[in-house]
């Protein structure tokens, strides 16, 4: 008998993998120290208190809330994501925890994303913080191989991955997961291809 072919996912599965990861997340902040919460992430110039009021952003940024903090910035999108982290980054470590475990449930996310997107966003920011600290994690996955087709087809200057990924032969060790046919082939576990493609440096190794 073949096995059955697998139905494809729809934005209620996307949003369920993003809440698990909400939670795994908001778990490892419940743990941290005041010390903790001011190291540096693998997000250049963003402690772990940025890269956690970022991800609480990106639930409750939407809509015409999000053009007006946009056109604040005149409209330069990385400069506004800098600035708003930083900004909210700055408030008391409980709130940035509570603000944390309130997004999951949430559906907002900015405009011009999917729910794939959140997916990505999640799992990326959350190894931002899990590696600069050295907490790891063995993510789903189902969560992860999503995390991954949707890199390497972004070419957005927020994350081009399709540019990095271009020419190669991506494969994961550990898991049923590859893209490209290029004759350069870079194997390894699929979170350290993600944060590769991501543009995190201390992945290659």
């Amino acid at each position: 008998m073949t096995a059955p072919i697998a139905a494809p996912m729809d934005a209620q599965d996307y949003w369920a993998m993003t809440d698990t990861e909400r939670g795994a997340f908001a778990d490892l902040t419940d743990s941290l120290t005041p010390a903790q919460w001011d190291q540096a992430s693998l997000c250049d110039g963003w402690r772990v208190r940025d890269v956690v009021a970022h991800l609480y952003e990106g639930s409750v940024l939407t809509g015409w809330k999000a053009f007006v903090t946009a056109a604040k910035y005149g409209f330069r999108i990385n400069t506004m994501l800098d600035r708003e982290a930083k900004k909210d980054g700055a408030r008391p470590i409980e709130e940035l925890r509570s603000n944390l475990r309130a997004s999951i449930g949430m559906r907002g996310h900015p405009p011009g994303t999917k729910p794939p997107d959140l997916v990505l966003e999640t799992i990326v920011h959350q190894q931002d913080v899990r590696r600069s600290l050295g907490v790891a994690r063995e993510y789903p996955g189902p969560a992860l191989k999503v995390a991954l087709d949707r890199a390497v087809g972004m070419s957005a200057s927020l994350l081009p991955g399709k540019k990095r990924a271009d020419g190669l032969h991506l494969r994961a060790t550990d898991l049923d997961w590859e893209h490209g046919s290029g004759d350069a082939e870079v194997a390894g576990p699929g979170v350290a291809l993600l944060m590769a493609m991501a543009g995190r440096p201390a992945a290659l190794a």
